[in-house]
């Protein structure tokens, strides 16, 4: 999979701003879910199994000034902008792949 950048700004401050580079965009996915869990954790130190849904995920991605994507396009040697929506829409389908996996080999998991 391409090389991914993934940029994030939290709020109009310039110190806010954060990029990380991932070997997958999956991995950048991966790392925005993790840093909400991370966020709910911090916000409920008490609670040791915390419960929410996609709509808790993308109102932390809204919350960002922004927050972007750049995938790297092999055929163009280029790196492809990828807005806030591509980004939710894509976490949900990767979960959704992640939760047919968890149920086994027979759900039928191209």
């Amino acid at each position: 999979m391409p090389h991914s950048i993934l940029l994030l700004q939290r709020s109009n401050k310039k110190d806010s701003r954060l990029y990380e580079d991932f070997d997958t965009p999956e991995e950048a996915l991966e790392r925005l879910i993790w840093m909400f869990e991370d966020r709910l954790k911090a916000l409920c130190p008490t609670v040791l199994n915390i419960n929410y849904s996609l709509d808790d995920l993308n109102r932390f991605i809204d919350q960002h000034k922004e927050c972007s994507l750049l995938v790297l396009d092999l055929g163009l040697n280029a790196y492809i902008s990828h807005d806030m929506a591509w980004i939710k829409s894509s976490i949900h389908a990767h979960l959704q792949r992640l939760l047919l996996k968890s149920k086994g080999p027979n759900m039928g998991i191209p």
